[in-house]
């Protein structure tokens, strides 16, 4: 496994950046095939610094001071990087310190939903709407979901007569 430490990553995201700014500021640079594929790898860097980042502050906020807030905050991190089943995990966590939240269970149900776990994800909705009728997001993930189940009960019936 390759290992590098801080200092060398942030050698490596100077560098890329430096090289980028060059080719910014130098057309004929800029053309480089390879150019757009380093300023995604310079996106990608930062984006994944932010998000380790971001993880560890919010998980030790967790460890001193569990809080509604903090699980939701992590959850709607891990749904940002398409991690819909850790999310889960955290928006569970924030019902049990808040069981009458209504937009925790809405976001649990957009991550369930995200997983292709349709009867879970419907439940969680209306759980939401159950706590609170008018939401309107809530009533649209039911609604999703109740055409994609008779969408795909028409498809397995239309299977089983051919």
């Amino acid at each position: 496994i390759f290992y590098m430490d801080k200092k060398m990553k942030s050698k490596k995201l100077i560098t890329l950046l430096l090289f980028c700014i060059t080719a910014l500021n130098y057309p004929a640079l800029a053309k480089l095939p390879d150019s757009s594929k380093i300023l995604q790898q310079v996106g990608q860097i930062m984006q994944d610094n932010k998000f380790k980042e971001s993880e560890q502050k919010l998980k030790n906020i967790i460890a001193n001071s569990p809080s509604k807030q903090a699980y939701v905050e992590l959850a709607n991190l891990y749904i940002g990087q398409n991690k819909n089943q850790e999310a889960i995990g955290y928006y569970q966590e924030a019902a049990l310190l808040e069981p009458t939240d209504p937009k925790v269970f809405t976001s649990m149900s957009v991550a369930y939903l995200h997983l292709g776990f349709y009867e879970a994800s419907k439940a969680m909705a209306q759980q939401a709407l159950a706590l609170k009728p008018t939401l309107e997001h809530a009533s649209k993930i039911v609604e999703y979901i109740d055409k994609k189940q008779a969408v795909l009960a028409r498809a397995a019936k239309a299977g089983k007569t051919n």
